[in-house]
């Protein structure tokens, strides 16, 4: 019993060495990365290669979406029909009619506010500012006719998505997932990188922002 606990207690000190040197690598790279931005106090990483009214046809298609379902609701609750004993057409039962038009209703204004939360967590441009301090993400604005800014300590930046796949023209192509998400702390949503954009490097991205790097900035 001695002697295997002791085994065990040697395999945990191999793997927080092993984990020490994981740390202290994975530092090292993140300070190395960060001396590029020691000098200029404003660097675009990112650009979606897209005019800042690209979306705006996003809200209409929101709308016409949620009119749609709140037409069927209605239609439903009004017309919805049901035999009786006698095999007579009457009108159905409330708590069906209710149902049935409460979840087209829910299941419109889901779906219309998806896309429009969507929109506005969409990254136009991504900036590392301050000599590397700051990030500022440039998103669009839910009418799609401008973006607004958000700005965030780099330190609290991070991802679990990992960029560099090695696939496509740019090596970032991620099949079944055209997004790249990137996250801050304390915000429960993400924000959405177009994999299809202009990264000025994205090793760069996977050794600033993977969820490694973010943990050992801390």
């Amino acid at each position: 019993m001695i002697l295997l606990r002791s085994a065990f207690v040697r395999m945990a000190a191999m793997s927080c060495r092993g984990k020490h040197s994981s740390v202290n690598m994975n530092g090292g790279l993140v300070r190395k990365a960060m001396l590029q931005f020691r000098d200029k106090s404003e660097v675009l990483v990112y650009d979606r290669k897209l005019k800042d009214t690209h979306y705006k046809w996003a809200p209409w298609v929101a709308c016409g979406q949620m009119l749609v379902f709140i037409n069927f609701a209605d239609f439903y609750w009004r017309y919805s029909m049901d035999q009786d004993e006698d095999g007579e057409l009457v009108l159905a039962p409330t708590w069906k009619r209710a149902s049935i038009s409460g979840i087209a209703l829910v299941a419109g204004l889901g779906i219309g506010g998806g896309i429009l939360h969507f929109l506005t967590r969409s990254v136009a441009r991504m900036k590392v500012v301050d000599r590397g301090t700051t990030v500022v993400l440039e998103t669009y604005r839910m009418t799609g006719r401008s973006t607004r800014t958000h700005r965030y300590p780099m330190a609290s930046m991070f991802s679990r998505d990992k960029l560099c796949t090695g696939l496509g023209e740019k090596g970032v192509t991620k099949t079944g997932s055209p997004q790249y998400s990137l996250r801050a702390k304390g915000d429960p949503y993400a924000y959405i990188l177009n994999r299809e954009g202009e990264f000025i490097d994205p090793q760069l991205f996977d050794t600033l922002f993977q969820r490694a790097a973010y943990v050992y900035t801390q």
